[in-house]
């Protein structure tokens, strides 16, 4: 039998560690376990690779105006950008004419206005039904809306989408988002490598936590795993899951979203701004260049939805094919000789992620509040599949690990009226 702490928070991403950092302010005694070898689940930087953090999930502020994670760095001091990236859309071989660019930035917004107004009407469809099909720059606004979800607008909810609360541009985080996450998890009681096999809410008292190292009693549990891993059941439940939240699970299925970074022994984008770039050639795939020219000289690919799983799942080697031939269109043929460290990145191959971020499928908007409702005053869930205004987003997974936080030391009796707890 492991240590009894009060609460038990399931996964040290960032709902688990913004859960862990409330109880702590409140007083509760919380130990947070995660499966995997390092904090920040899909925010994790990888430090060494390139000389220059390079994150291999989450990497922007999104709403910087509104993100406490910017406002917890502006605290910390740590480094973001300032400024947004410059965006821009190409061809195989060159960037889009002024005017076609302005044209297919307008269809964009227009796709994107018109899936928000569906669901202004409560319209709880597949997001494809606002598309403009036969227009030009169509298959724009579909690879886009894959690239923000990781499915394509057949299988995205109108209503869902509406609901998402962007606002300004996005700011990248150029000192890694992970390495901020983690920065933030300092101090807090953690057992990484330490997966948990099931969990026993049965009893009225509290809750038991299985794993491998031992079982862990508590009042209450916060889960915050991914809807790809609470659909594959390697949680089980003890007993199973009502199936309103079961099937709420089921409706929100990870997207898909995989990177692939290739550094350069040489500069090889000019006078270029870090940018993010993003071809429009037919068939238009969802592929995103985030081209990063200061310091050590970056690019990612971005691939999202059913092509970026696919490409993921042929291997690294593909990965940097399809890369270097968008690259070298762009930026020409001596760019292959300077290409040097690269780094592959699969989510869908992670076995305690397995995917991108949950995606509500047409008709099941509402799965995300149903997932969030606790169960039996012990089980409670959090992360950003439960996140109605942010889903997709570490701050939306972030505030959704504090409202669980608070709602668990509540139910649980752990806050007297002066709100703060006496369970040390």
């Amino acid at each position: 039998m492991m240590s009894s702490p009060a609460v038990v928070i399931v996964g040290a991403g960032a709902a688990g560690i913004a859960a862990a950092r409330q109880l702590r302010a409140l007083r509760v005694q919380t130990l947070v376990l995660e499966a995997s070898a390092h904090i920040g689940g899909r925010a994790v930087s990888d430090n060494s690779s390139f000389g220059q953090p390079f994150d291999r999930g989450a990497h922007w502020f999104h709403s910087p105006a509104e993100n406490p994670l910017r406002a917890l760095a502006d605290q910390l001091r740590f480094e973001y950008s300032r400024a947004p990236l410059v965006e821009d859309y190409c061809r195989a071989s060159a960037p889009l004419s002024a005017a076609e660019a302005l044209g297919c930035a307008e269809t964009v917004e227009r796709g994107f206005d018109r899936i928000a107004e569906l669901g202004a009407r409560a319209l709880d469809v597949a997001a494809e039904l606002a598309i403009e099909r036969g227009a030009r720059w169509a298959d724009v606004v579909a690879a886009e809306f894959t690239a923000k979800q990781g499915v394509s607008p057949a299988q995205g909810s109108s209503l869902d989408y509406s609901r998402y609360v962007w606002r300004d541009a996005d700011l990248p985080v150029t000192g890694g988002y992970g390495n901020l996450i983690s920065l933030l998890a300092q101090g807090l009681p953690l057992e990484l490598a330490t997966p948990v096999t099931a969990i026993d809410w049965g009893a009225a008292d509290g809750v038991t936590v299985h794993t491998a190292r031992g079982q862990i009693r508590a009042r209450a549990v916060i889960v915050t795993a991914s809807t790809g891993v609470l659909a594959s059941g390697v949680i089980r439940f003890l007993p199973a899951l009502p199936p309103a939240t079961e099937s709420a699970i089921h409706a929100l299925p990870m997207g898909h979203s995989n990177k692939f970074a290739l550094s350069f022994t040489r500069p090889v984008f000019g006078e270029l701004p870090p940018s993010l770039w993003f071809p429009v050639d037919a068939p238009c795939v969802p592929l995103e260049l985030l081209l990063r020219p200061a310091g050590a000289e970056l690019a990612v690919g971005i691939f999202s939805g059913e092509f970026g799983r696919e490409l993921a799942a042929a291997g690294a080697a593909t990965m940097r094919e399809v890369l270097l031939a968008q690259l070298t269109g762009l930026f020409g043929h001596d760019i292959q000789r300077a290409a040097a460290t690269s780094v592959a990145v699969n989510w869908d191959a992670e076995p305690w992620v397995r995917g991108y971020v949950a995606a509500a499928q047409p008709g099941a908007a509402d799965a995300r509040q149903r997932l969030a409702e606790p169960l039996g005053e012990r089980l409670f869930f959090a992360g950003e599949a439960t996140s109605r205004s942010y889903m997709g987003d570490v701050h939306g997974a972030w505030l959704s690990g504090i409202a669980a936080a608070k709602a668990a030391a509540a139910q649980c009796g752990l806050i007297h009226s002066s709100g703060v707890a006496d369970v040390r």
